[in-house]
């Protein structure tokens, strides 16, 4: 009998499902919190949820295209031109011609639009930071460093096909 070339995908599966059922227990925990942040946020700076989409997405995948950023978006082509445009004209995003192909224009983030994603991800960070104020410093470091393995092997190890957007 010959061994398994790998991992059994049916323990990765149920191992996989564990974690997404304790992450979603810890997301009941935090989401009020981030949600309400971010809609502040988001009012504040007078973006839509599909401008920070794209933001985030450009801080990932940048430079891309515009027809790759509305494939990620869930927009039409158009449509995600018209939401970029506004981001432009904010100074959150560069629109250049791609050297490779004159008609298709690359975009990716400014600095300015860098800061609005810093901006964010520092409210996201004080939610679990209050969350987890009442916890023993130890239970908090433990789950650090697992979750700094998890990332670490996850980083470093390929993407599916079905990862990619």
């Amino acid at each position: 009998m010959k061994p398994p070339d790998g991992p059994d995908p049916g323990a990765i599966r149920s191992a996989s499902e564990l974690l997404g059922h304790t992450m979603r227990r810890l997301h009941k925990h935090i989401s009020s919190q981030v949600m309400s942040s971010m809609q502040d946020e988001l009012q504040d700076l007078d973006l839509s949820f599909s401008q920070m989409t794209a933001l985030h997405h450009l801080r990932a995948f940048a430079p891309t295209t515009v027809t790759l950023l509305s494939e990620h978006i869930h927009l039409s082509v158009p449509a995600a031109s018209h939401l970029l445009e506004r981001l432009v004209q904010r100074g959150l995003v560069t629109r250049d011609e791609n050297p490779d192909n004159r008609r298709e224009k690359l975009i990716a983030l400014t600095d300015a639009g860098r800061g609005v994603l810093e901006q964010m991800d520092s409210a996201f960070v004080n939610a679990y930071v209050t969350t987890f104020a009442r916890l023993r410093p130890e239970t908090v470091l433990a789950a650090q460093q697992h979750l700094q393995s998890l990332l670490n092997e996850l980083e470093t190890t390929p993407a599916m096909p079905q990862e990619t957007p």
